[in-house]
């Protein structure tokens, strides 16, 4: 198999059939390109949820981006509020202990920076990995309405198996084609810092220093808390994290969790300078680098969701709409492309 997360296909067959929740009153598991699990708790007025992400390239700040990557998946699910992280760090016999204090160090950094506790830290020395390996399950809480049903987003009604579709959640009958699809802040930008920070001397041999370390200081913009919750409010119909994979592999997973088509339009996907003339040189694609920091929305009338998201200083674009059909499709000019599911993302070309 390839670096990186498991294909959708090999996760829906290895993975997500095996698993054997009982889709009861207290636990909704995982659906399929979804990345949490929802706990109900006493107060029916409150829904937990857990979200995961993993960190498997070796690089700077390693523990900052799973903590950021994993409370991004809570936010684009809804959460109104990251409870507290959990770490688990797995490294190499060879590693220093110093890795170890670095990685709790930017991790707490980054959970500080989203308003939030690291609530425990599990950490084990293994020959099974060569490389730092860092997982975070950012723990969330869902506020429910008056008539208890949740504020959750992306989920599909399943009206066959009597699912209650929460409000907020995606039903079929609500996503009209022509639905327009909303993107926060640029492509690439999780990937830009990382390549910046790695390749600093390669790069520094084309570009200026003050180049660089904007890019570097891209972290700045790596968590989505603040318009997904902006997105929520403004009642979007379905809402996707941007992670590994880069932006492509964030637009086929919201078609697949809304069951819908859609279509792109490659040039108005925003992409910093920086991403753009650093992804020319180490020659990788900039929309199949790690994209954490960006936020997809279905929106019925995108332009008032940026005007919103703007109002709350983040930047936004409508870079497409949703279709009729399943066909999920980015024009560049007069080029026609489909979507692919997720290929090995960019980074791993320049960290294995």
């Amino acid at each position: 198999m390839k670096t990186g997360n498991v294909t959708g296909a090999v996760y829906d067959r290895s993975i997500h059939k095996k698993l054997k929740i009982s889709q009861n009153n207290h636990v909704t598991g995982a659906v399929k390109g979804e990345d949490c699990a929802f706990f109900s708790c006493p107060d029916a007025a409150k829904k937990i949820i857990t979200a995961r992400s993993l960190t498997a390239y070796s690089c700077e700040k390693c523990g900052a981006y799973a903590v950021y990557s994993a409370a991004n998946q809570a936010a684009a699910a809804g959460a109104s509020k990251i409870l507290g992280i959990l770490l688990e760090i797995l490294l190499p016999p060879d590693a220093l202990e110093q890795q170890l204090r670095k990685i709790v160090e930017d991790a707490q950094q980054a959970a500080i920076e989203l308003g939030t506790v690291l609530a425990d830290v599990k950490a084990s020395v293994t020959a099974a990995v060569n490389c730092s390996t860092v997982t975070a399950t950012a723990v969330g809480m869902i506020t429910c309405t008056a008539d208890g049903r949740d504020n959750a987003v992306g989920r599909v009604n399943d009206a066959a198996g009597g699912n209650a579709c929460a409000a907020g959640r995606v039903q079929r009958a609500q996503k009209p084609a022509g639905s327009q699809i909303v993107m926060t802040k640029w492509a690439g930008l999780e990937g830009s810092t990382i390549l910046a920070n790695a390749c600093e001397s390669r790069l520094a041999e084309r570009y200026p220093s003050y180049l660089i370390d904007e890019a570097k200081n891209f972290m700045r913009y790596l968590f989505v808390t603040q318009e997904a919750a902006a997105a929520v409010k403004s009642g979007v119909g379905a809402m996707c994290a941007v992670s590994e994979g880069g932006v492509f592999h964030a637009l086929w997973t919201l078609a697949e969790r809304a069951g819908v088509g859609l279509e792109i339009d490659l040039k108005k996907i925003p992409i910093r300078q920086e991403t753009v003339e650093i992804c020319n040189w180490l020659d990788v694609n900039p929309y199949e680098l790690a994209g954490n920091g960006s936020l997809l929305c279905i929106a019925k009338d995108g332009e008032a969701l940026v005007d919103e998201l703007q109002k709350e200083g983040v930047f936004a674009a409508v870079i497409g709409r949703v279709t009729d059909n399943n066909d999920r499709v980015i024009l560049n000019g007069e080029e026609r492309r489909f979507l692919e599911p997720a290929k090995e993302d960019e980074i791993y070309k320049i960290l294995k």
